[in-house]
């Protein structure tokens, strides 16, 4: 899973949009999986009946169709449901925005912005609160972690999480939860990590044991902040931009853009 085919390495093709052992391959829109990723992409979203815009893995796939705005997730389980529900499916409505977890998923439902989640539910990780499955609020941003959930509430900005609070994964702290600030971007493992929206520096919450939830100077706001942010199971990423200094001396080539990553190493 460590090695990317041809297709999507730089030799045959590259991709827009990267989630586990798949990618979002730039020139077809098709999604192609390699390694360790479980059963192959299906037709609707390989290229065969269909491409993708949208791509999320855990402990399984999903994907957001071009044409249709449908998702779709494989490989099947049967342990836990990864079908999504007609609201997304393209049966009922369709969806903007997706993320899975260890045994769940979540997406953003498109005309409604609600949040909609599936798969287990032992720790209330499919259940999204009120206050972003469109009763009180709905969402802009969606995060599913190994066994809770965290959305971004489309009219504040501020983090909600649900689910599993063992280590306090779903616990936002008040710099992201509305009380002294709000985020702009998000991400969960087995801890979750924000962008602040006026400081665009990353914070992180819950599971610290490998360090990944102690970011580095380079994106905490002490040295430098962020424009996007990953969190994995014991690690997380971050891409820093670089100096203003660098950008306007480079101008003609784009955005200059650097990659963080933290985890306390073992001695």
């Amino acid at each position: 899973q460590a090695t990317p085919p041809a297709s999507v390495n730089g030799v045959n093709g590259t991709a827009v949009a990267i989630a586990g052992s798949c990618a979002i391959q730039s020139e077809t829109g098709n999604v192609v999986c390699w390694g360790n990723s479980g059963e192959a992409p299906p037709p609707s979203v390989d290229g065969t009946d269909g491409t993708a815009t949208a791509i999320a893995a855990g402990g399984h796939n999903c994907a957001i169709q071009a044409d249709t705005g449908k998702v779709v997730c494989w490989p099947h389980s049967v342990f836990y449901n990864v079908d999504p529900p007609a609201v997304v499916d393209g049966t009922q409505g369709t969806a903007t925005g997706i993320s899975v977890g260890a045994i769940h998923s979540c997406a953003i439902q498109a005309m409604t912005a609600n949040v909609v989640c599936w798969g287990d539910n032992l720790l209330g990780q499919a259940t999204p609160p009120a206050s972003v499955n469109g009763t009180d609020g709905t969402a802009i941003a969606i995060a599913a972690g190994s066994y809770h959930s965290c959305a971004i509430q489309a009219d504040t900005g501020k983090v909600v999480c649900w689910g599993d609070d063992s280590i306090g994964q779903a616990t936002p702290p008040a710099s992201v939860n509305g009380v002294n600030g709000t985020a702009v971007a998000i991400s969960a493992g087995n801890q979750t990590c924000a962008i602040q929206a006026r400081t665009r520096k990353v914070i992180c919450w819950g599971d610290n044991r490998y360090g990944q939830a102690t970011p580095p100077p380079s994106v905490d706001g002490t040295d430098g902040t962020a424009t996007a942010i990953a969190a994995g199971g014991t690690h997380t990423l971050a891409i820093v931009p670089e100096p203003a200094a660098a950008l306007v001396s480079a101008a003609s080539l784009g955005s200059l853009l650097t990659l963080a990553r933290w985890r306390r190493l073992a001695n």
